[in-house]
């Protein structure tokens, strides 16, 4: 069956621990070098209409990839991550962390090349168009 490409979804509040830990430079340096674009520190947390089914778009990323201590900073032993598309215009990167922690299974986050909160006027409760793409 062919992996669904729309990810849209709502707009809910995170729990601020990914902005924290983009603040570091080399946290920061590895998303952009996953990414091949410059990310803008922060996240946006989505809740799709159902839970996730990741395809083939999807890519593992253990946490020692990203830094040697990111689990003991984060309880979160790896990563799926898929690039994106926002709003048609805004390249980004989505992920699902390996373990719950707080996540739900139809939620995802994005770091992205925009603040999207801001270049798309978005709020909580408010809806975004996001679909995998293949590069």
């Amino acid at each position: 069956m062919p992996e669904d490409r729309d990810l849209s979804g709502v707009v809910q509040s995170g729990k601020g621990l990914s902005a924290g830990l983009m603040a570091d430079s080399i946290v920061m340096a590895k998303l952009e070098a996953l990414a091949g674009f410059q990310v803008v520190p922060g996240t946006l947390n989505v809740r799709l209409p159902q839970p996730l089914e990741r395809g083939g778009s999807w890519r593992y990323l253990a946490a020692e990839e990203i830094a040697p201590d990111w689990l003991a900073r984060t309880g979160q032993s790896g990563y799926f991550l898929a690039p994106v598309a926002v709003a048609g215009r805004y390249r980004g990167l989505a992920f699902q962390a390996v373990e719950p922690g707080g996540y739900l299974p139809d939620q995802i986050e994005l770091f992205c090349e925009a603040h999207l909160r801001t270049e798309l006027g978005l709020g909580d409760g408010d809806r975004v168009a996001v679909r995998l793409t293949d590069a």
